[in-house]
């Protein structure tokens, strides 16, 4: 009826018919959800009437498309509500909802092969990130089943034809390419000829070791419709299961473009380190760490030199995530072994729920580390039979995990459920806090942002500090991991964002302590943190010396002073120093704790380096527990950097991973630690001015640094217009005039993008202020001829983090 009464209307635009026509979309959009495609175009259709009839603002119009989207939610229809959402808003130019729209698809439906055609070609985007999933059949007939069975792997998907031209070169290339990262990468093959083998013997006649995969459906097959080309092509798949599709739009540089040319290099390759920090914690090892050291006590109980036995087989983190995959299975099969020894030599003993727990996660690590399914069926066997008995409250956390697992594996699986119902089965309400890591990790299973970042929530802000879960805690407060959470690997974005997001230019709300710690000085004394911080912002530096101890530590770290003519170079340790002895208050306390117990070394670095701060060790070195605690990696290549307030809390810090395509990490990392610690000084002098302390908020105000040459975090201008104010408190007029003229000088049309006659907010409220003091001076004139500047028609620019904090100052002086 719709379509037919669209049609008479084509051909009689009377009245009648248009009547007709919405009454028809209005019976249409009472159907179920199960009719949602048809019911959609009569929902726009009644909808554009009526907001037409009204003659709906724009505001209006986006927020009715807003409950559109809402409407279709979980329908069929949301992918088409999406794509026809996303070309309204363009018209009506709502660039926030045309973005959260884009956003919505790329995250709900990343594999769509006719949302990846939309994002690229109708929507015109350079570079998409598309999620490679499905269940495949191996050339031996094993089901491997993509992003789970790869995930925490970095690899390569090749799809090729022996139709294609040249295909026998082609493949010799990529394969000559990804040789060089051999052991870092897994490569699968998907021919499209449909050929029994999947292609099989084609590769091996031409030397190529890769893993083949058959393709159902081959060219004509959703997957190559996304991933395939006119030659075989090879897309790096990151170790979220994520793929950057580009157009040919999209160029990296000279030699680079289109799709098929976009290889491995040394910038795209995943750290060795971080895929092993992945591994493990998809593995589930955090679940058995410490798991066999609580003896029960009963004769008839697995002797505890075995549960220890079994328990060394698992490398604790850090030290985890730095052996290799050969020597990471290794373990995981002689857990197993010796597990399943146990099993059959104690089957009634009261704890032998933690020997069967060590063999689950032993086979999840050996599926994982090979990418061998038939583990994972193994380890469900294991869950289920574990199950099946009586076990103390949080005994069934690993069971539980392991059938999430094998459900998150199936086709059409809906993860919200699947991860609620491990939750319920787990306890519920009363669920463990290893039960909601195991959730967070799981929802990466589920290739869902956010259902990751509502099980991390929940997990954080249960403050809960049990030491079996600080791998999974400290995983998800590394900056480092929260930049690449569900990505692909993409050196672009990397290049454009990770600056901004090392130095992290906003106000950080957390108050996480630093948790008590002590270190050894090098006189033996004892150095407790954070209360030897006196009271200081201190930059707490973590160092790791080279094992061989004749190599030198990095420069990256250290620095070296200038030498003749040549440039300076600035490592962490040198830039620490700098900060702290360019602080106009001289109120920043520099810590290195060296991960080592050789003083003599140390010593030895102290002198070389002419270190003048506070030098520590920490005992023990990177087996201390604190470096699992406070999430310290790689200490031996980049310095691990943590920031504390003058109360001891958190206020930002670094990991030791390295963003490689970055314009430079370590030069990021000094920017950082330069616009923390002001933010941290402005947060101090505000709150200063609030309490009516006018003094100290002057005092505040005017650091924390002298004017610098670089100038990008535009405090300059904010600070000063807080120092006016507790200057006109204080009634000195003339210091106050001075601090609001430098203000306004910073805040000049060119830095900020404002028209000086139409000016912002901001340059108003700071007009005004001049105005005032002026009039406080006896100068009414010059106070008239700025008041009048005052009332200019203000303009509004996009918002920053400079214009809510002039904001606050504004509403401050109002009080």
């Amino acid at each position: 009826m719709l379509q037919s009464q669209k049609l008479l209307l084509g051909m009689d635009n009377s009245e009648r018919n248009r009547k007709t026509l919405f009454d028809v979309c209005a019976k249409l959009v009472a159907a179920p959800d199960s009719h949602a495609n048809h019911r959609l175009e009569a929902d726009l259709l009644l909808s554009n009437m009526k907001l037409d009839t009204k003659g709906a603002s724009k505001e209006e119009r986006i927020e009715a498309l807003t409950a559109l989207i809402a409407r279709y939610r979980d329908t069929p229809a949301e992918v088409k509500c999406l794509m026809i959402a996303s070309k309204i808003a363009g018209k009506l130019e709502a660039a926030g909802l045309e973005k959260t729209v884009i956003a919505t698809m790329a995250e709900r439906f990343p594999e769509d092969a006719d949302v990846v055609e939309f994002r690229l070609k109708i929507l015109g985007l350079s570079r998409i990130e598309v999620s490679f999933s499905g269940t495949y059949k191996r050339a031996d007939g094993a089901i491997l089943s993509f992003p789970i069975d790869q995930s925490g792997h970095a690899s390569i998907i090749v799809f090729w034809s022996k139709l294609m031209p040249g295909y026998a070169a082609e493949l010799k290339k990529i394969h000559e390419q990804a040789s060089e990262y051999a052991g870092q990468l897994s490569l699968f093959s998907f021919n499209i000829d449909e050929l029994a083998d999947a292609g099989e013997k084609q590769l091996r006649d031409l030397g190529i070791d890769w893993t083949a995969m058959h393709l159902p459906g081959g060219k004509h097959s959703r997957e190559f419709q996304i991933f395939g080309r006119g030659k075989p092509v090879g897309h790096l798949v990151s170790p979220y299961g994520r793929v950057l599709l580009m157009s040919s739009l999209a160029k990296y540089g000279k030699g680079h473009g289109a799709i098929e040319e976009v290889m491995v290099s040394e910038k795209m390759k995943p750290h060795p380190r971080y895929l092993a920090q992945l591994q493990s914690l998809f593995i589930g090892d955090f679940l058995v760490s410490g798991a066999g050291n609580s003896p029960s006590g009963n004769t008839d109980s697995v002797p505890q030199e075995k549960l220890d036995a079994i328990q060394a087989c698992f490398t604790p983190a850090p030290m985890r995530y730095r052996i290799s995959p050969t020597e990471a299975l290794a373990g995981y099969t002689k857990a197993e072994q010796l597990s399943r020894a146990a099993i059959t030599a104690f089957p009634k003993a009261p704890n032998l729920w933690q020997v069967r727990n060590f063999r689950m996660i032993s086979l999840l690590g050996m599926w994982k580390t090979a990418i061998e399914p038939k583990h994972l069926a193994a380890a469900v066997a294991e869950a289920q039979t574990t199950l099946a008995a009586t076990l103390p409250k949080g005994a069934d956390v690993v069971s539980q995990f392991c059938l999430a697992k094998a459900a998150l594996r199936q086709d059409g699986v809906n993860p919200k459920s699947t991860l609620a119902a491990f939750i319920t089965a787990t306890g519920g309400d009363d669920a463990p806090a290893s039960a909601y890591a195991a959730a967070t990790i799981l929802a990466l299973d589920a290739n869902s942002k956010m259902l990751h970042a509502n099980y991390r929530q929940q997990l954080l802000e249960s403050n809960h500090d049990d030491p079996m879960l600080w791998p999974v805690v400290s995983y998800l407060r590394d900056p480092y991991h929260i930049f690449n959470v569900l990505q692909a690997v993409n050196t672009h974005r990397e290049h454009r964002d990770s600056r901004g997001h090392i130095t992290n230019n906003s106000w950080n709300q957390s108050a996480r302590p630093l948790p008590a710690i002590e270190l050894k000085s090098l006189d033996g004394s004892p150095l407790n943190l954070p209360n030897a911080t006196k009271g200081k912002l201190t930059l707490l530096l973590f160092v790791e010396p080279p094992a061989d101890p004749t190599a030198e530590i990095p420069l990256e770290i250290t620095g070296k002073p200038p030498e003749g003519k040549k440039r300076e170079v600035l490592g962490a340790m040198r830039f620490a120093n700098q900060l702290a002895s360019k602080h106009i208050h001289q109120d920043i306390e520099v810590v290195v704790a060296f991960l080592t117990d050789d003083t003599d070394r140390i010593k030895a670095e102290v002198k070389k380096h002419a270190l003048t701060c506070q030098v520590a060790m920490v005992p023990g070195g990177i087996k201390n527990p604190l470096v699992s605690q406070l999430g310290i990696l790689s200490a031996d290549r980049l310095a691990n950097i943590f920031l504390l307030r003058r109360d001891g809390t958190i206020a930002w810090h670094t990991t030791g991973l390295k963003h490689k395509a970055s314009f430079s990490h370590v030069y990021s990392t000094y920017l950082g630690m330069t616009v923390q610690i002001e933010l941290c000084d402005i947060a101090l002098a505000y709150k200063a001015l609030e309490k009516g302390d006018y003094k100290q908020a002057a005092h505040l105000f005017a650091g924390p640094f002298p004017t610098k040459r670089d100038e990008r975090y535009r405090w300059t201008g904010p600070r000063f217009h807080g120092r006016a104010l507790a200057n006109m408190k204080l009634k000195q007029w003339d210091t106050a005039l001075e601090d609001i003229d430098k203000a306004i000088a910073d805040h000049n049309p060119k830095r900020f993008r404002h028209i000086k006659d139409h000016p912002c907010d901001s340059m108003i409220e700071m007009l005004t202020i001049r105005s005032i003091i002026l009039e406080n001076l006896g100068r009414t004139t010059e106070a008239k001829a700025t008041q009048e500047l005052a009332t200019a028609e203000h303009t509004a620019y996009p918002r920053s983090i400079y214009e809510v904090f002039q904001k606050k100052l504004k509403e401050l002086r109002l009080k």
